[in-house]
């Protein structure tokens, strides 16, 4: 029988491997050392290593301290099931179903994440549930076919301190050269999420993708249409944290991927007030800022957010625009799986900007004003327009007459401003007072009840003499 074209594509990866595969580089040639990990990690790789598993550190970590940035996230590999990884750690719990991973925690909110080799097979000769294949567990020279590009799968052995390289890796380091494990018309194609992450280490990282690479993403693009729109959300939140979003988005503009995926963000109007935006996001992002995904979402779709609400922003007031964009926006946030709760966010952030423009006197205004600043959208609401305001035509004025307000003494006059409901029956009639109350949620004001007085009890007459 002949073998598939997917056995055949192995055979020619461990071919092409195996011939200068795998280099060891001592512990003396390389930047990397057990002094620039976490002790946590360590902990965990020296009790693997004690209970006879084999231990590497593999991926990001590795990459970013050999580049000389700081290393966010520590992810280990070893031998160990992951059954036997959880009754070597108190605190371990296993995830996931694409792929079963174990997350050891090194505190309260902290964790560690230890996976196990995984073979590399035909999902199409595994039986089981969908995503079984990714659960055959292999060897480290299988464990490293699986990855996507040869930066990220370099091992680093805390044993010894020495780096092992199976695909070129290093190499691939110093030319700044984002090159894919294999044939990269074939990674795209059985994972074009692939094309996206790709997108973004060129960003983070200055690197280019050789001609190879390129031609394979510009065949491969159109694919991204059948990924999982969860982990498509989940690149969203990752490129725009990354402090790298503008290049990142500019990249897979030029790519031809993004007219699949939010082709609303190769409309040229936009672009250049796009780039523009994440720049200064970016800016803050590097600075080590955090910005909640709420603030990151409302620069991304700024411009949509204006075209949907128009000019009567101008004119109403914050509820009626977060009723508006709920009603107007549907179709792109059910588009990109938007959480409720996190559209709602971004609604009630993107609502107050209009408001933020407008300084009114007087002590009702004041009043007013102090019920806005409570509000728990405010903080979220004022951070994005003070990044609208650093732009060319930016509101600096009116920005710092918000801050020394947040600033002053909070009164006890005026009810607290809570969330906005996207339920709110304002939007269906009925008074003005119980419209303003219901779409901005504030608590209902107690009517006092007056005390009625006691029942008087009525007895019949004591019977006279007859």
């Amino acid at each position: 029988m002949a073998e598939n074209s997917y056995a055949t594509g192995i055979k020619s990866m461990w071919s092409l491997f195996k011939k200068k595969y795998p280099v060891i580089v001592p512990a003396k040639n390389h930047k990397m050392s057990r002094g620039r990990v976490e002790p946590e990690v360590l902990a965990i790789l020296d009790r693997l290593r004690r209970n006879g598993y084999k231990a590497y550190l593999v991926g990001g970590c590795i990459r970013d301290i050999l580049l000389d940035k700081k290393a966010k996230d520590f992810d280990i590999v070893s031998d160990a099931r992951p059954n036997q990884i959880k009754r070597l750690f108190k605190r371990c719990f296993l995830i996931g179903r694409r792929f079963r991973l174990a997350h050891v925690y090194v505190s309260h909110d902290r964790f560690v994440e230890v996976a196990t080799f995984r073979a590399l097979v035909d999902p199409e000769e595994v039986q089981g549930p969908r995503y079984a294949a990714n659960n055959v567990f292999g060897t480290i020279e299988e464990d490293v076919l699986r990855r996507d590009f040869t930066v990220n799968a370099l091992y680093f052995d805390s044993g010894d301190s020495s780096l092992v390289d199976y695909t070129g890796g290093l190499a691939d380091l110093s030319k700044k050269a984002l090159r894919c494990i294999g044939n990269p018309a074939e990674r795209f194609a059985e994972d074009p999420v692939r094309i996206i992450r790709a997108g973004r280490f060129c960003a983070q990282l200055g690197f280019s993708l050789p001609r190879r690479e390129l031609k394979a993403v510009n065949d491969c693009a159109h694919l991204i249409k059948e990924a999982n729109a969860n982990r498509l959300l989940e690149e969203v939140y990752k490129i725009l944290r990354s402090g790298a979003s503008a290049r990142t988005f500019t990249n897979l503009n030029d790519w031809g991927l993004l007219k699949h995926w939010i082709p609303e963000l190769t409309d040229t109007r936009h672009q250049s007030s796009l780039r523009t935006r994440l720049d200064a996001v970016d800016r803050r992002r590097a600075r080590g800022e955090d910005i909640s995904t709420s603030v990151l979402l409302t620069a991304l779709l700024w411009d949509f957010i204006i075209e949907a609400v128009g000019e009567e922003a101008e004119k109403t007031n914050y509820q009626d625009v977060f009723i508006s964009l709920q009603e107007k926006m549907q179709d792109m946030v059910q588009r990109l799986r938007l959480p409720r709760k996190e559209w709602d966010r971004i609604c009630n952030t993107a609502a107050r900007q209009w408001t933020f423009s407008r300084v009114n006197a007087g002590r009702r205004a004041r009043r007013s004003e102090g019920n806005f600043i409570r509000s728990p959208y405010f903080a979220d609401a004022l951070l994005f327009f003070e990044i609208l305001s650093g732009l060319p035509g930016g509101n600096a004025g009116s920005l710092k007459y918000w801050k020394d307000r947040a600033r002053e003494p909070r009164d006890s006059a005026g009810s607290s401003d809570a969330a906005l409901s996207p339920d709110a029956p304002a939007a269906h009639g009925g008074t003005q007072e119980t419209e303003s109350r219901e779409t901005t949620g504030a608590p209902r004001r107690k009517r006092r009840r007056r005390r009625r007085p006691p029942r008087k009890i009525h007895q019949d007459p004591a019977p006279g003499p007859s």
